[in-house]
């Protein structure tokens, strides 16, 4: 989708998230009568990778994201009974399909552009009987090309496995979370955000408990050796409703690249986040 809002809201790799404490409510989908009454209003984002912008956020009577703006870009979203639709201002559209409330599918064309040419996209969800989801299968123009399989403990997702249909690569990414109780989980604050095609609302199963706080990927070529790694450490701040009003996470990545020393690479991200509470 569009520059800024398709890395947002429908990514492959997400780029925003709001983490909140117990006092929190999840403002999407499916309001607490018993939570603070606030919704997200607006982030500010200043990325190293992708400078700085602005997302503002609309709401259906419902209280479900119905619309995002970021400048000229808008994602709108449309509910049916086992659908949800995001296009875009280009006409571009996004959806997932829905079974007893949960995704079982999601996809788009033309978001994956690999020299030159653009490949439809869609993954498959699988939930285990506690409701939390266990693999998703990923597909490029209806060829299968990596399997995720994820683990839980203590109610958290702690590790996930991604294997490549082809060429053999394996990246296996581990999950560290805080003490906190994590009431209203947003992107890169949920690691199923890394696995599914993002939609607010909280369609991909039992999300973690907890905050949080880092995760650790290592990829491996078909021979076991290193390809690459990556950390991601996040901390966050509340205000007196608890609600996250800053997150703030660094990446570092190295890379193995054959016959050739070790890279690596570090960035920073930064958001601010406003409500409108009753």
């Amino acid at each position: 989708m569009q520059k800024t809002i398709k890395y947002v809201m429908v990514a492959l790799v997400a780029i925003i998230a709001v983490a909140g404490c117990k006092k929190e409510i999840n403002w999407n989908a499916r309001l607490n009568p018993n939570g603070n009454g606030c919704q997200l209003a607006s982030l500010k984002a200043d990325i190293d990778l992708l400078g700085s912008y602005t997302i503002t956020f609309n709401y259906d009577a419902q209280g479900r994201v119905s619309k995002l703006n970021s400048g000229a870009e808008t994602n709108t979203y449309v509910y049916a009974a086992n659908k949800i639709t995001a296009t875009d201002e280009t006409g571009r559209v996004a959806e997932i399909v829905l079974e007893n409330g949960r995704a079982i599918s999601s996809g788009a064309e033309g978001i994956v552009t690999v020299g030159g040419i653009s490949y439809a996209y869609s993954r498959k969800y699988t939930y285990n009987a506690e409701g939390y989801l266990i693999q998703v299968k990923n597909y490029l123009n209806n060829e299968l090309s990596t399997t995720d399989n994820l683990t839980y403990a203590n109610g958290n997702l702690v590790s996930a496995v991604s294997l490549a249909a082809h060429g053999g690569y394996k990246e296996t990414t581990t999950y560290s979370y805080s003490n906190e109780i994590a009431m209203n989980v947003y992107e890169i604050s949920d690691p199923l955000s890394y696995h599914v095609d993002y939609f607010p609302g909280g369609y991909f199963g039992r999300q973690s408990k907890n905050v949080l706080i880092k995760s650790v990927s290592k990829t491996v070529d078909q021979d076991g050796s290193p390809f690459s790694n990556e950390t991601m450490a996040y901390t966050y701040q509340y205000d007196a409703k608890g609600n996250a009003t800053s997150l703030n996470y660094v990446n570092t990545s190295m890379f193995y690249p054959s016959g050739g020393p070790v890279e690596t690479e570090s960035y920073a991200g930064e958001f601010l986040l406003t409500y409108n509470c009753r």
